[in-house]
């Protein structure tokens, strides 16, 4: 959804403008804690943390390329140990990337990699901000990495998130120098030091510099990060690993470990020019003047914090809060305020939740939302002021209603609670958005999300805000406070109890296509089975016409009824499309569309789940891309497949044609592999798939007797094991290569690898996408023989593409990163993966 000004009811006008720059400034990390929560307070680690942060002036931003390159130990040390605001800036989402977990590749992986890094940030406390810079992969240079990042725009982006944040200290992650590896971690090194440059004469902009220095002899500062945090039981080293833990996108799971540990930083420059002491040593972190009594109330709140009675840091929070209203400068208040409420609610016992009666809504419907505060028990208790909806520009809420109950009806007891309530019905307008994030608005430009449009106060940002707060206006302890909570859907799952998901706005058709890539071959002209899937997304039954719009000059094919019976009812519907005759090479689009009540959709929302994240909704076009050319298949009865880290492979052999079959782990323990005339397995698999790694034995046995085994990509995992039937080595960093236009040379041009059933040639190797290939090895033992040879400028590899004989049988192991390609319609992949499934023992040279 994007649709950013925002209207609220009973609220004054002031307070409208403020809404989207307070939520972006002060949310605590614990706002979009991941995945979402049933309501409390957080308890007693939540209000210790709380106070931490409210006695400091103190605000650290790191600065990096990607998730998984912060120093979650650094974070965890500064937000937790020293109670100083930090933020980790990430000029990318991680699109680039592969994914260990799901299907998700490209917009959709950068997706999961935002919401695990909120996961993170979650645990250590600090906050989170991006760039506009797309992760196009892979790159050795920084020249490179500034072809697809532009210097101006993303040092423009960095300064805007400084402005915004105002640290007195930056911390890049790297040198911008070549010894950072990466194209794109060189970008962001660079522009760290270019925006602190730049900021040097200002008068608020950051006065010292650091660069995590992992070698021990470059480091001036030496950080105890090993200390345990007495409430949570944990040292902020464990935390840390933790918090690390959750980019399970990239298999960064960590151990935690006991024992000391440090952080090393080296000071590279300090315009205070006392500052050599610590992080902040030189540098003023002051409170103002006029707040010295709100930070010995704070002081004397932590001081007095009693795990067994909270109860008692009530007054002084109290007071503290008013002291804060009465003499704080708006900037430091917009950070701190909402803080301070949650703390005091926190400390008096008061939960306020808010819930809405559904949780995916189509434009034009109504929907039920209740705001709720329950002093506890026990606890200091509190009056229900109010309750008011910030909602989208053009939505409407009126009073009323009773969906959803505050409190249904417990398992243990039907004795009321004393919970206050107000319900509220919320009504969308007929044109309102679907609800996506903000950077997926446009198409992008080259390899920068296109802002245009948005806020400048959005910018940079994670996501927005999510499309309904209750505000919650209560007296605690004599003092008025407000507490703002997402209005989102909760579910009882019987195997896991209350689930919680955010609202989203979703159509009132949902279509999707599939598959949504197809490589069409010219021969034989044998018709394709499309498969378009309707989801209602009203509560009524709906019911109309679905049709494929094909592309001119292919043959109509007939639409089809739907009825969908309720909510979330799904139905599939199968089209046999054929090609015309003389169809030429190329692209061609087909389109899914559903017609209903005199609307047309042709979108549906889809999801980005995993139990470690909070689910985001995003919008996919129901478009089938057809890649039309010539490719000619081998004659073959089976082909077993070995999932790795994505599963599109398959999909898109069978697609074309190939009888693939995905092997269960029983077939690969105990299963006749010999049915099988090649068996495929997949890119990283032996890092996914323990069964793998007991069955290797019964894949090499497969292939000496006579057996054709293909292994596509793998890590260092594979060759120490090691798996291969002769030795590898890798080279640290890998030999890969970047540039997806790189000549390539082929080593063997009269085997039949590059002859039968496809003659592959100079336009076999046009229009790929991202990479040639990666984790080459760089040694091998002589029974292997290279088949290519590729390199991004001034390199040569041999290590693309290997083949041996194997007993009677063949060995493969490439490189070449077909998981990318396949998907993506490149027809020379396509090409070249249809002859490796021919090739036979004999055809080794």
């Amino acid at each position: 959804m994007i649709s950013f000004p925002r209207s609220m009811t009973r609220t004054p006008a002031s307070s409208r403008r403020l809404a989207l720059v307070a939520w972006l400034l002060a949310a605590p990390a614990a706002l979009a804690a991941q995945p979402l929560k049933p309501a409390g307070t957080g308890g007693i680690a939540a209000l210790d943390l709380a106070l931490r942060h409210l006695g400091q002036n103190k605000r650290v931003l790191m600065i990096g390329a990607h998730p998984d390159d912060e120093n979650t130990e650094l974070l965890t040390w500064l937000s937790r140990g020293t109670g100083a605001g930090a933020a980790y800036l990430s000029l990318s989402r991680g699109e680039g990337g592969q994914d260990l977990i799901g299907p998700q590749l490209g917009a959709s992986l950068g997706l999961l990699r935002t919401e695990e890094l909120l996961s993170a940030r979650a645990v250590d406390g600090a906050r989170q901000y991006f760039s506009r810079a797309y992760d196009f992969g892979f790159s050795k240079t920084l020249r490179e990495s500034l072809h697809f990042w532009p210097r101006d725009s993303v040092l423009e982006d960095v300064v805007r998130v400084i402005r915004r944040f105002r640290p007195q200290v930056i911390i890049s992650i790297f040198t911008g120098t070549p010894r950072d590896g990466h194209g794109q971690h060189q970008v962001a090194g660079v522009v760290a030091r270019q925006a602190f440059d730049l900021l040097r004469d200002s008068t608020w902009g950051p006065r010292k510099f650091y660069i995590a220095a992992y070698n021990d002899t470059a480091a001036t500062l030496v950080l105890q990060s090993g200390a345990l945090d007495p409430l949570w039981g944990e040292s902020y080293h464990q935390i840390a690993m933790a918090d690390r833990s959750l980019h399970r996108s990239q298999n960064m799971g960590r151990l935690q470990d006991i024992g000391n540990s440090e952080v090393h930083l080296r000071l590279v420059e300090d315009l205070t020019g006392r500052g050599a002491g610590g992080v902040f040593a030189g540098v003023d972190t002051a409170l103002a003047p006029g707040l010295a009594r709100y930070g010995a109330l704070i002081d004397s709140a932590r001081a007095l914090l009693d795990p067994d009675d909270p109860g008692r840091v009530v007054p002084l929070l109290a007071a503290a809060l008013t002291e804060l209203r009465l003499h704080a400068r708006p900037a430091f208040r917009a950070r701190k305020e909402p803080m301070l409420e949650e703390a005091l609610a926190n400390a008096a016992g008061v939960v306020a939740d808010a819930l809405a009666d559904d949780g995916r809504v189509v434009p034009g419907e109504t929907f039920g939302v209740v705001g709720a505060l329950w002093p506890s028990p026990g606890g200091a208790g509190a009056r229900l002021d109010s309750v008011a909806l910030e909602v989208p520009a053009g939505w409407s809420v009126a009073p009323g209603g009773t969906a959803p109950p505050v409190v249904p009806r417990s398992f243990f007891s039907a004795e009321p609670r004393s919970i206050a309530a107000r319900h509220f019905q919320v009504t969308l307008p007929a044109d309102a958005p679907l609800t996506e994030p903000y950077f997926l608005a446009r198409p992008r430009i080259g390899d920068l999300y296109d802002w245009s449009g948005v806020p400048d106060s959005l910018k940079g940002e994670p996501f927005q805000p999510p499309p309904v707060f209750a505000r919650i206006a209560a007296t605690i302890a004599g003092v008025p406070v407000t507490l703002r909570r997402e209005v989102v859907f909760r579910r009882d799952d019987e195997a896991v109890g209350e689930v919680r998901t955010p609202l989203c706005v979703v159509p009132a058709v949902g279509v999707e296509i599939a598959p949504r890539a197809l490589l069409w071959p010219l021969a034989p002209r044998r018709p394709r089975e499309v498969t378009v899937t309707l989801t209602n997304g009203n509560r009524a039954p709906t019911s109309g016409e679905v049709a494929l719009e094909l592309p001119p000059g292919w043959p109509a094919v007939a639409p089809q009824a739907f009825a969908l019976q309720g909510e979330d009812a799904q139905e599939s519907y199968t089209f046999t499309v054929r090609a015309p005759a003389g169809v030429r090479p190329g692209p061609v689009d087909i389109r899914a569309v559903a017609t209903a009540g005199g609307a047309r959709y042709d979108r549906a929302t889809e999801t980005v789940s995993y139990p470690h994240i909070r689910p985001v909704c995003y919008v996919r076009d129901a478009v089938l891309r057809v890649q039309v050319a010539d490719l000619r298949l081998p004659v073959l009865a089976r082909v077993g497949y070995v999932r790795g880290i994505t599963g599109s492979v398959p999909g898109a052999l069978e697609a074309i044609g190939v009888p693939v079959t995905v092997l269960t782990p029983a077939e690969l323990e105990r299963g006749n592999l010999s049915r099988y005339d090649v068996i495929v397995v997949g890119s990283r698999a032996y890092e996914t798939n323990p069964e793998l790694l007991t069955a290797n034995g019964r894949l090499l046995s497969y292939a000496r007797a006579g057996g054709r085994l293909i292994v596509q990509y793998q890590e260092y995992k594979f060759v120490n094991g090691p798996y291969a039937p002769y030795p590898l080595t890798m080279a640290r960093p890998e030999d890969r290569v970047t540039d997806e236009t790189s000549p390539v040379t082929i080593l063997q041009p009269r085997n039949a690898l590059f002859l039968s059933p496809n003659r592959i040639g100079p336009d076999d190797w046009t229009g790929w996408v991202q990479d040639r290939g990666l984790y080459f090895p760089h040694t091998w033992d002589p029974r292997y023989h290279p088949m290519l040879q590729m390199g991004d400028a001034g390199e040569k590899l041999d290590g693309a593409l290997l083949v041996a004989r194997l007993g009677r049988g063949l060995y493969v192991y490439t490189g070449i990163c077909f998981f990318r390609e396949l998907p993506d319609n490149v027809p020379g992949a396509y090409r070249l993966f249809a002859n490796l499934l021919a090739l036979k023992p004999g055809d080794v040279p």
